[in-house]
């Protein structure tokens, strides 16, 4: 055999993959692909969930800390010097109380809590309060919504709210006969009110004695996502809610700055955060495609992931939520509404352990 034909095979062997082996290699890795990406977005969730795990905790222990220091846990808010009607504007929230206990004490001495909190202008370049920085741990990690602030219209947001029990008054008075009339199981039928009010209910100090129904089972602290939730249907149904759009119908919640009092960003006795005078109760601030503001506190009245009133958050089926004694544990979407219920009023006289 002549040496050019053995050239000529031996070139032969060395041709490269057809089409047909080319494209069964591609749909291969594909095929890889879709398998590995879900693992890997899973294992990255729970990286995520993990950090949200220890931001808690992290505000938890700032909170006993505050506690052992001044023998109560901070106030929802300091809204008004309480002279006159409407009183002066101050509105300070509680992270903004606890920002030493969370090694934050830099910040939290530039603020002069004497004067409105609302454009007092901080010292060493750090502009206005309501729009200073916010540390890595009042944010979820798994939460990418408004990661900036000319996305609020300055102003700094937190994803940890704390819990004002079943409503925003300062009483939150339920029989269990009115539970029990709407469907809720596990509770008496008498008709004298048992308190549902929650750690940070607004005007009410909270105190360790004040958890008649236990650390353990009280929740103080829940997250909330950027935008909130909305079209929850019924109330008491956890997961039946979708985000709101970012561009339009956000409820975020600043974190130093406290825009509103029962349910409302601007309500009398107080003048809102601008230090106007207010004559109506209606949203602060609210103008074009700015997102609405209000408060980091929420009530149980709402299930979690149901609409932006109650906690809601961007882990799949869960909300973290904070314990009276600074342990973190996850609602899930399907837990059981009154049992959700007793777990964010410190003194219902029904203590309910999570499941």
């Amino acid at each position: 055999m002549s040496p050019e034909i053995i050239g000529q095979r031996v070139l032969r062997k060395r041709t490269g993959f057809t089409l047909v082996e080319l494209l069964v290699v591609i749909a291969i890795i594909g095929v890889l692909i879709g398998l590995l990406l879900p693992a890997v977005q899973q294992a990255r969730e729970s990286a995520r969930r993990m950090q949200c795990t220890n931001n808690l905790k992290q505000i938890g222990l700032a909170l006993h800390n505050y506690s052992d220091t001044f023998g109560e846990f901070p106030p929802l808010a300091i809204l008004g010097n309480g002279v006159g009607n409407p009183q002066a504007a101050r509105h300070y929230t509680w992270i903004s109380l606890i920002l030493p206990q969370l090694e934050q004490s830099s910040l939290h001495a530039q603020i002069n809590f004497a004067v409105p909190a609302w454009n007092q202008a901080l010292p060493g370049g750090l502009g206005n309060l309501q729009g200073a920085p916010v540390a890595d741990f009042l944010k979820c990690p798994s939460d990418g919504t408004y990661m900036e602030l000319n996305q609020t219209n300055n102003v700094s947001i937190t994803n940890y709210i704390g819990s004002e029990g079943y409503h925003w008054w300062q009483s939150a008075g339920i029989s269990d006969a009115t539970l029990t009339g709407q469907g809720l199981t596990g509770f008496s039928s008498s008709t004298s009110n048992n308190e549902f009010s929650g750690a940070f209910t607004i005007g009410r100090k909270t105190r360790f004695a004040s958890f008649v129904d236990g650390t353990s089972n009280t929740i103080v602290v829940a997250e909330s996502n950027g935008s909130g939730y909305k079209n929850g249907g019924d109330r008491m149904r956890g997961g039946s809610g979708v985000p709101r759009l970012t561009n339009s119908e956000a409820v975020i919640r600043p974190a130093y700055v406290f825009t509103g009092e029962a349910g409302y960003s601007r309500r009398a006795p107080f003048t809102d955060p601008t230090g106007t005078a207010v004559t109506a109760d209606g949203w602060f601030d609210k103008t074009g495609s700015n997102p609405y503001y209000f408060t980091p506190s929420y009530i149980a009245y709402r299930h979690v992931n149901n609409d932006w009133q109650g906690p809601g958050s961007l882990h799949p089926g869960i909300v973290n939520c904070l314990l009276g004694d600074a342990s973190v544990r996850s609602i899930p979407e399907v837990m059981d509404y009154g049992t959700y219920l007793c777990l964010n009023a410190v003194a219902d006289g029904h203590p309910r352990s999570f499941p």
